[in-house]
This record gives C-alpha cells, sequence and structure tokens, in this order.
C-alpha cells in the first residue's frame, strides 16, 4: 500500500519538444500500478501553450499529496518554477525532484529547488520505497534536509534484471500528441505513428561529452532487457496504439550483437512490420548485422560521429572511433538502402576553427541523408565539465547544445562557433545532392513542421 493516494509526475517545460515521452515517469507509474494504492497523473508542460498555468490548474483539480519532478539540465530553471508553484498552490504536498541533473548535483538542485527530497539514480527500486511511507534517510540515492542540514544517502539503487519490471505505462501519456510530434525517422516516412523504446540501461563506453548519467544512474556494464521482453512491448504498443514504428533510444543498442540478432529474429517471426531506428557506433557495424536489423525492418540509423578531425575524436572526446572507420559504416549502411543520419558537434575546447570547418566539410560531402550539428556543451560532472567549468559563462537553462557555445574558447572570438554552426546546416541541406531530397520533406503541413523544428535549433 501507498504512503501517498496522488501522485503528480511532472515533465517541465523545454524549447524543443520532440515527440519522445518520457520514459523515466512511464516507468515510474507502470510500478506504482503494479504495487497498488497511489493513482498516478501527468503534466507533461511539452505540449502546454500555457505550461504554468495549466500547471497551476492541474494541482488545484487533482490535488496531489506528491508532486515528483524530473530535472534535465536546460530544464533546471523551469524544474524550480514548478517546485515553487507546488509550495504555492499544495503548500503541504510532498515534492520531489529526479532525474539527471538532480542525479549529478543532488545536493546543489537540493539547496536551489526548496523541494523536500531529491532522488538520484534509477528510480523505481528506491520510488517504490518512498511511496510505502520509508524513512527517505534509509533510501540510498536519497538527498534531503535533516537536522538542519543536507543529508546524501550514499549508494545507487539500480535494478539488476530489467525483466523485473512492467512494460512502461504509457496510458498515462496522450500518445496522439507524441505521433504528432514525432520526427525521429522523417527522412524515411514522415507520417509514420512512432514512438521511443529502450531495451537497454547502461554505458561501457568512456566519452568525455557524455552526462555521467549514464554511468551514475545507469552503471558501466551494459543490462539488458530480455529479446522477449523487448519484443512483447513492440506487440503491445503496435496493438495498444496502432504504432507503425519506433526507434531505440538505447546509446549502445549493438554492443551485443547476439542480442540484437535475436531481436531481429523474434520481430520477423511475429511478423510486427515495424519500420524502425537506432543510434549506432561505427566500430561495431557490420554487413550481417545490419542485414539482418533490415530484414526486421530497419529503415536508418543514427551514427555518432562528433568530428571528422581524428584528433579532437582521440584527444578530446575519447571517442574511440576513426574517421574512416565512419566512412566504411556509412558506405555500407547506404548500400544496403539504409538511411544515415549523421551527429556532430563544433566547439570542443582546444578545437580549432579549421577543425570545425574540416567537420562541416565532412559532413556535406559524405553520403549522409540527415545530420544534426550540435555546439559541444560540457554537461555537469562530465569530463568536459571539469575541464572547462571555470571558462562557463552561461546559466543552465543554456546548455541546450542548439543555440549558445556556455564556455569561452581560447583563440576564438564570441560568437563565432553559433556563426559556424548555422554554416553547417546550410551548406549541408543547400548542398545539391540534398535540395530535391530536402524539398521533398516539405510537401505537406506535416512534413513542412517537423522541417521547421529542425530549422529552429539552428
Amino acid at each position: 500500500m501507498s504512503a501517498f493516494d496522488k501522485v503528480l509526475f511532472v515533465f517541465p517545460e523545454t524549447r524543443y519538444p520532440s515527440g519522445q515521452p518520457p520514459l523515466g515517469i512511464a516507468s515510474l507509474s507502470a510500478v506504482m500500478r503494479r504495487e497498488g494504492g497511489a493513482e498516478p497523473f501527468l503534466c507533461d508542460m511539452s505540449f502546454m501553450k500555457k505550461p504554468f498555468e495549466e500547471y497551476r490548474r492541474m494541482l488545484s483539480s487533482i490535488r496531489p499529496d506528491l508532486v515528483s519532478i524530473t530535472v534535465l539540465t536546460p530544464q533546471l530553471d523551469a524544474a524550480m518554477k514548478a517546485v515553487a508553484t507546488a509550495r504555492e498552490v499544495l503548500p503541504d504536498a510532498c515534492v520531489i525532484l529526479g532525474g539527471p541533473h538532480a542525479t549529478v548535483l543532488p545536493e546543489e538542485t537540493l539547496e536551489r529547488s526548496g523541494a523536500d527530497l531529491v532522488y538520484a539514480g534509477e528510480g523505481e527500486l528506491g520510488f517504490a520505497r518512498i511511496l510505502s511511507g520509508e524513512d527517505p534517510a534509509s533510501i540510498p540515492g536519497s538527498c534531503l534536509r535533516r537536522n538542519g542540514s543536507i543529508l546524501r544517502v550514499p549508494g545507487l539503487l539500480l535494478v539488476d534484471d530489467l525483466d523485473t519490471l512492467p512494460l512502461p505505462d504509457r496510458s498515462i501519456f496522450d500518445m496522439e500528441k507524441y505521433f504528432r510530434s514525432w520526427y525521429s525517422m522523417d527522412r524515411v516516412d514522415p507520417s509514420l505513428r512512432g514512438t521511443s523504446v529502450m531495451a537497454t540501461r547502461g554505458c561501457s563506453f568512456g566519452c568525455t561529452f557524455c552526462q555521467p548519467t549514464l554511468s551514475e544512474i545507469f552503471g558501466r556494464k551494459l543490462r539488458k532487457r530480455s529479446p522477449e521482453m523487448v519484443v512483447n512491448e513492440l506487440e503491445s504498443l503496435r496493438s495498444s496504439f496502432g504504432m507503425t514504428a519506433f526507434m531505440f533510444e538505447d546509446s549502445t543498442f549493438i554492443l551485443d550483437k547476439q542480442w540484437v540478432h535475436r531481436i531481429c529474429d523474434l520481430m520477423i517471426s511475429a511478423g510486427l512490420g515495424l519500420r524502425w531506428c537506432c543510434n549506432v557506433r561505427a566500430d561495431l557495424l557490420d554487413h550481417d548485422l545490419l542485414a539482418h536489423m533490415k530484414e526486421a525492418g530497419l529503415a536508418k540509423i543514427n551514427m555518432g560521429v562528433e568530428s571528422a578531425s581524428q584528433r579532437v575524436l582521440d584527444d578530446i572526446y575519447n571517442k574511440g572511433i576513426t574517421v574512416e572507420g565512419v566512412r566504411r559504416a556509412l558506405s555500407l549502411a547506404r548500400g544496403m538502402g539504409i538511411a544515415v543520419q549523421g551527429y556532430f558537434m563544433l566547439g570542443a575546447p582546444g578545437e580549432t576553427i579549421e577543425e570545425m570547418k574540416e567537420t562541416i566539410r565532412f559532413a556535406s560531402s559524405e553520403r549522409f541523408d540527415d545530420a544534426l550539428f550540435d555546439i559541444t556543451t560540457p554537461f555537469p560532472h562530465t569530463e568536459l565539465w571539469n575541464r572547462t567549468r571555470h571558462l562557463v559563462r552561461k546559466d543552465y537553462a543554456d546548455f541546450d547544445c542548439f543555440h549558445s557555445c556556455v564556455y569561452e574558447l581560447e583563440g576564438i572570438r564570441p560568437g563565432a562557433v553559433e556563426t559556424l554552426k548555422k554554416l553547417a546546416f546550410w551548406r549541408f541541406y543547400l548542398h545539391p545532392s540534398r535540395i530535391i531530397r530536402t524539398l521533398s520533406t516539405v510537401l505537406g503541413p506535416r512534413r513542412l513542421w517537423r522541417t521547421l523544428l529542425k530549422v529552429r535549433r539552428v
């Protein structure tokens, strides 16, 4: 039984809603429904015209006795406002914060927010104990005020066997809103009814730019759901919501190739008929794996390239791939009729203007179907953060990777990285080989909307 009657999950407003539902909240809601007791509600500000007005109305009408707010770094200000609003409307409600930012900076987050509790790490196990009424001071990962000071309970709770968790509770979402905003595969077919799926937790790689929540929340060991559970979720999404496409959001989905092959076997035998995409590393791709994934419905891969400078890849990002390996993987995928989106970053500490231009030339001249150019951003507690923290001149709200370089770069004038990012976008999409394909994406209002969303990020 729960010590609470109603729980309101809050996903604060963001500049760039993606159509990807907050799966962490869905997993917590599923655990709540399994355990019984508290009733879950959702306030996802991503789709609200006046988010805090609507949030205030939800607080007043639902009157939850527990408000749980997710905190990503660029959402911190909105999360703080969500805490203050909850305090104003429901002074007696318990307010807790979780998510990536809260996990890496729990004490700072608690101090700034005025929340009752910050919970670090995977939430399913700890959240269930909080709901049961257990004293948070006995739960690893909790950060709270006790006797006039901040108490951080050491340790993090991790779910060893992911199959013990129920399937994410997507009934808490208005899935039609997410379907309309989902564009992870818009180079394949923007009319697809798509959503996101997570099949693993953890990352065994050590890229310097990656927020350590991948290790601090999920651990360095890759934990996988069984192929049977993964396919069960896909079947459920197809039958319950009419899903026709999805993306594996996992950072290292193809690390265990035998496991991936098993998933593909089950998808094929089940006759799902779904189109899908996933994130990949160039050094892990091979012909047999790609062929099998394509047979199972793979239509697009997202490849983390980051830079065309081998020096930047090795000395700054610790990426563990080569530029030639990227070319090989790109040629392999395109030769098999699989669309490829490249992820690139500009403005690493110590990166030169010429190296950034080299990346732009590489992206535009190679056979990528799509590209995303981010500004290198040192999220808290990454290795890049440790190197550049003293140079950071922007607030967390600017840590969105899109519009602003948040630190000073030696020898590079202010605004230069932002200008190069705009140049990269236009040079890529105005390349002669892409003009017709780019124009084809705006034939109709839905395609036009997706294109405009991308332009907003420039």
